[in-house]
């Protein structure tokens, strides 16, 4: 009788270890689960808003990715690309490669701004062969931008700009709709039929 006794105590007391440990287990598991939610929730936002290098040509503002851009650079010293297309404004060595510089706005065809306040920013563009870089009038900033749809939706209008957007959060910018660029379209006019070196 005495051991039966035991037994049921030793059993009970084995139940009893169980139940804390699975109790433990269960709050870990939950707190493991809450956290996990948490780091989706903050990392959705982020996710949402592309980034884009604001420049500015002429009167208009444009948004090229992030992705694209591989440097801006100050103003370099170039030179001419005799008869070469109007874009095309000249070549700079870099690194012992040719880069052919191409002004933004005469490759869009619009008028470039007649305020000289400042010496341009060059854009150098991603790519192996050949090597881009843009003429810009000004390179703004890296910002977050806002997708645009339906009627907000309208701007400078070319078969290089993909969709509009807004910059996100940088002050008296936030009212201005950026043309967003597609480099390579923007590029294969000069990149398809060239017979000039370097480009």
């Amino acid at each position: 009788m005495a051991r039966s006794v035991r037994r049921k105590l030793k059993q009970i007391a084995r139940g009893r270890i169980r139940s804390i440990e699975e109790r433990v287990q269960h709050i870990l598991d939950a707190r493991t689960e809450s956290l996990a939610s948490r780091r989706k929730d903050v990392a959705s936002p982020a996710q949402a808003l592309p980034r884009a290098l604001v420049c500015g040509s002429g009167s208009e503002r444009f948004g090229i990715p992030i992705e694209a851009v591989a440097e801006v650079l100050p103003p370099q010293k170039y030179m001419p690309v005799p008869d070469g297309p109007p874009a095309l404004v000249g070549l700079f060595g870099r690194g012992g490669r040719l880069v052919s510089v191409i002004d933004l706005a005469l490759a869009l065809g619009i008028e470039p701004s007649s305020a000289k306040d400042g010496d341009p920013h060059f854009v150098l563009l991603r790519r192996d062969q050949p090597q881009v870089a843009l003429r810009v009038e000004r390179a703004h900033a890296v910002a977050d931008i806002h997708l645009l749809t339906g009627e907000e939706a309208t701007g400078f209008r070319n078969d290089a700009v993909t969709g509009y957007a807004r910059v996100h959060d940088i002050a008296g910018d936030s009212g201005d709709t950026l043309s967003l660029l597609d480099t390579e379209r923007l590029l294969r006019p000069f990149l398809s039929s060239s017979s000039v070196p370097g480009v």
